[in-house]
């Protein structure tokens, strides 16, 4: 009795983090959403001047086109006629057509370079209505998971008795989502939070340099476009952690291909990635499997395996995927280290599905991950 007891307080202690961690986060994200509909206002304002900037440019160049063509005809003209006409008639007609000609020029390559910009700036826009989309969706995540932990999860700790036989799969799932949120709320506190303080000093400095310094005040504006542009990066960083949705719309290859890009950019490690048979869609709960392993076997390779290139093979067979991630780092030894939450997790997620994790690595001599999953739902989609 007083250990079950002890289970359910701490569950209690646990689900109230949770929440806490989970308020918090939703309110910082909140406020990043504010942030992006106050972007996509103002991107929409610009376009539509730009826009209309676009609109005139055109019909200048209509008429520089026209005075064009009516200085190529009199010149045409004055061509069939060069022994009946004064040099001076002819040497007007030849310096009109130049200039008419340079001043369409110009014109046109300005008609491009708004259209270019306006391309730019719609391109943009959709990008950022993406984002206050997905933050929406992010917002709506965060309600459900605390009206879960507010209610359903202590109705489950309420009928812990019947459910004793499920008891250690019930720790695993809370301990998962525990730490879920802790990394969500450490990541929305130390990235985008952080980054929104600064960004408020630095626009009360500019505040006060604009009447007093005007240079130092447009250095500052500067620093503080830079600060919102790392900021954005990081928010769009947590948003594709949570949940890719390339994985959803193009299914796991693209996927991947567009996370291992990033990687690299990010880290300048050269990785290989080969696909050694057909691919085929997969059921969903597979394709997010192979996706978390690759995404944490990279993490892992990062922070600790000081490798300079990464190996990733995928083969998709009748009964099985197969996947093998080595890298020439320096490796570690098996028998002394246990393995940290991130290869516990990929084992899990692995064995969940009934498929095989295995890890190998020595000291100097790099790492291999093989991981084997049967195909229990390929789609053709």
């Amino acid at each position: 009795m007083g250990n079950e007891f002890t289970y359910n307080k701490k569950l209690d202690n646990i689900v109230e983090k949770t929440v806490e961690a989970i308020e918090n986060s939703k309110n910082q994200i909140f406020d990043i959403l504010e942030k992006a509909k106050e972007e996509v206002k103002r991107l929409e304002k610009q376009l539509e001047e730009l826009k209309l900037r676009v609109s005139n440019i055109i019909k200048e160049v209509e008429l520089c086109e026209k005075r064009e063509r009516r200085s190529r005809v009199r010149l045409a003209f004055v061509s069939k006629q060069f022994n009946n006409l004064s040099e001076e008639v002819i040497k007007e007609a030849y310096e009109d057509a130049k200039e008419a000609q340079i001043e369409t020029a110009l014109k046109r390559r300005e008609e491009k370079e708004l259209i270019d910009r306006r391309n730019d700036l719609e391109r943009k826009l959709i990008d950022n209505k993406a984002i206050v989309e997905k933050a929406e969706n992010l917002a709506t995540q965060i309600n459900i998971a605390l009206n879960y932990l507010n209610t359903d999860l202590r109705e489950m700790n309420n009928k812990y008795e019947k459910l004793k036989d499920k008891q250690s799969l019930s720790f695993k799932i809370i301990e998962a989502q525990e730490e879920e949120r802790k990394r969500i709320a450490r990541e929305i506190h130390d990235g985008p939070a952080q980054t929104m303080a600064n960004m408020l000093l630095k626009s009360e400095l500019c505040e006060k340099l604009i009447d007093k310094d005007i240079l130092q005040a447009k250095v500052e504006i500067r620093n503080l476009k830079e600060i919102v542009h790392q900021s954005l990066k990081e928010v769009r960083k947590i948003i594709y952690d949570l949940r890719p949705s390339a994985l959803d719309d193009l299914g796991l290859i693209p996927a991947l291909n567009r996370f291992i890009k990033t990687f690299k950019e990010d880290t300048g490690i050269l990785v290989d990635f080969v696909i050694l048979s057909e691919y085929n869609r997969l059921s969903p709960e597979i394709e997010i499997t192979c996706f978390r392993v690759v995404q944490e076997a990279l993490t892992n390779i990062k922070k600790h395996a000081e490798a300079k290139k990464v190996s990733i093979k995928f083969e998709f067979g009748n009964q099985f995927i197969s996947i093998i991630i080595r890298d020439d780092g320096i490796g570690f030894d098996k028998n002394l280290y246990e393995g940290g939450y991130g290869i516990l997790g990929m084992k899990e997620r692995v064995e969940i599905l009934k498929g095989k994790f295995e890890i190998s690595s020595f000291i100097g001599k790099g790492t291999q991950i093989y991981v084997s999953i049967p195909l229990r739902g390929v789609t053709n989609d």
